[in-house]
């Protein structure tokens, strides 16, 4: 009987053991991923702020380019009255 107990006692402690061991290294792993998504947060932040900058830097181009666009249809239309009547068509000057 007292081997039993003995036996019963190690088999426990063993058994405490080995669930300290795991619960520890769960914990390490469990602050590593808080740490990981802490981090992949900060990089979340960090590109959406980039991404809101060049939506800005796309809207000035793209408005730069239709006004291009616009000045060069003058353009078009100026060439083709000269080339058609031979005088030199008033064209305004680009809006800054």
């Amino acid at each position: 009987m007292g081997r039993l107990l003995v036996g019963g006692l190690v088999v426990a402690i063993v058994a405490a053991l080995l669930f300290y061991f795991y619960s520890s290294s769960y914990r390490t792993q469990i602050d590593q991923q808080t740490q990981q998504v802490s981090q992949l947060n900060d990089q979340l932040l960090k590109l959406q702020t980039e991404n809101e900058q060049l939506k800005a830097e796309l809207s000035k181009v793209q408005n730069e380019q239709s006004i291009l666009a616009a000045q060069n249809e003058e353009m078009r239309k100026a060439i083709a009255e000269f080339k058609a009547t031979g005088k030199m068509p008033v064209i305004p000057p680009p809006p800054k």
